[in-house]
């Protein structure tokens, strides 16, 4: 399946290479613990998340639950991604992200399977 990277564009920079230090920046103070960073990252990728919640399901519930798996896995990428690697830091974050996503029905179903016994 082919995958678009929509990310927002709505942002000040005035070319693609701002934008793409703006982001290796955001990476780089997330690792450090940057909560701002953070948010600007999530704020960044949040129509791709989205995008690809809405792919996997139409009810509300679960594109709520697909979108915060995908931030997850986001901020893990950004933890594990080093300047280094030969990917950009979106293509190196979607594996991330679509790992996350497709754990969350797994987690889901386990947790409300969990919590069947604790009830009782």
């Amino acid at each position: 399946m082919k995958i678009s990277l929509n990310l927002g564009q709505n942002d000040t920079y005035t070319s693609d290479v701002d934008r793409e230090k703006a982001l290796e920046r955001n990476v780089a103070a997330c690792r450090k613990g940057d909560w701002e960073a953070k948010a600007r990252l999530l704020n960044t990728f949040m129509p791709l998340l989205t995008s690809l919640a809405r792919r996997r399901s139409s009810e509300t519930a679960a594109i709520n639950r697909y979108i915060e798996a995908g931030k997850e896995g986001l901020l893990v990428a950004a933890r594990h991604y080093r300047e280094s690697h030969s990917a950009k830091f979106q293509i190196f974050a979607l594996g991330y992200i679509e790992n996350a996503m497709n754990q969350a029905n797994r987690r889901g179903l386990l947790a409300r399977f969990l919590s069947l016994f604790r009830q009782r």
